[in-house]
């Protein structure tokens, strides 16, 4: 968790739900057997739960935190993930031919 105080919006990693589908992916990507919640888990635009991320400034230090909010059976959970640009995984569309 972050102080949400101390956090502004300054963008978002959403993008708009592709055509006959319904939501994004719950699809998570982990080539080297990581978790969504692991600090070495890549940070995959395309992939959950980053696609569901809302990007924000901490006023405090300048960081960059990623907020999504995680909904379980019998929950709801506001989720922060400093951002780590060595984890940071360029989109598929930048990285074609």
């Amino acid at each position: 968790r972050w102080p949400a105080q101390q956090l502004q919006a300054v963008g978002t990693l959403r993008r708009p739900v592709p055509h006959g589908e319904t939501e994004a992916t719950f699809e998570e990507f982990h080539p080297h057997g990581t978790r969504y919640e692991s600090p070495e888990a890549p940070i995959a635009r395309a992939f959950f739960p980053f696609n569901r991320c809302d990007v924000y400034a901490c006023g405090q230090c300048g960081c960059a935190v990623l907020r999504y909010t995680e909904y379980g059976g019998y929950y709801i959970d506001p989720r922060a993930r400093l951002v780590d640009a060595q984890w940071v995984v360029p989109d598929q569309d930048d990285t074609a031919g």
